[in-house]
């Protein structure tokens, strides 16, 4: 699992909890998944602590390192300026949370699995099967953030990408926009998708 503010129960048996960033759409309902070690920088772990996850289950990473089937990458802050603070306290009515040191991740299984956080801009070298890339509607400039996206999926050159964090309040968009933008194979963020060879199951 990957970031748990999830709106659909995982499947039991979770083995690995990846958390990018320590914001509440990423780390969420952390505390609510009774299973899996946590995989995330030391300060984002003790936010994960302080919210009820048992210490036990904390494992602190950094980049370079890889446990199990996941790697992990260096992470990036989309937004981390002044004119970010000022929409989010405009908008919001509240300071940004504290988010700690961002990761990526890279899970490796049937195919590779490349997330990024919520991030536009990621200098990474990997060529990932499936870029999870964060769609959402800035409140500024929103047509250059899209643009910045879709620039940085041709980067990565995945076959499939699976858009993530467009249906968030206040910054929903529509993942249909990245259709025929790219040559990845857009999928549905509300399926469920196995792999083989590294195509599509039937």
């Amino acid at each position: 699992m990957i970031d748990p503010d999830f709106t659909r129960e995982p499947d039991p048996g979770v083995e690995y909890i990846c958390v990018t960033y320590g914001h509440r759409h990423h780390i969420g309902r952390i505390a609510d998944v009774q299973t899996g070690t946590v995989l995330a920088s030391l300060d984002v772990c003790e936010i994960a602590g302080r919210m009820g996850v048992p210490r036990n289950r904390l494992h602190p990473v950094k980049p370079g390192e890889k446990v199990g089937p996941v790697k992990i990458l260096p992470g990036f802050i989309p937004f981390d300026d002044f004119v970010n603070t000022f929409f989010k306290v405009l908008f919001l009515g509240r300071q940004p949370d504290p988010g700690g040191t961002p990761l990526s991740f890279l899970v490796e299984d049937e195919i590779s699995l490349l997330h990024i956080g919520d991030t536009h801009r990621a200098p990474l070298s990997e060529c990932p099967d499936l870029l999870c890339l964060p769609w959402h509607t800035p409140p500024f400039r929103a047509d250059h953030y899209k643009n910045t996206l879709i620039e940085m999926v041709n980067y990565f050159s995945p076959r499939y990408i699976l858009p993530i964090h467009y249906d968030l309040e206040h910054t929903q968009a529509d993942p249909q926009e990245i259709d025929g933008r790219t040559n990845a194979v857009l999928l549905n963020g509300y399926g469920w998708y196995g792999f083989t060879n590294k195509k599509l199951a039937d």
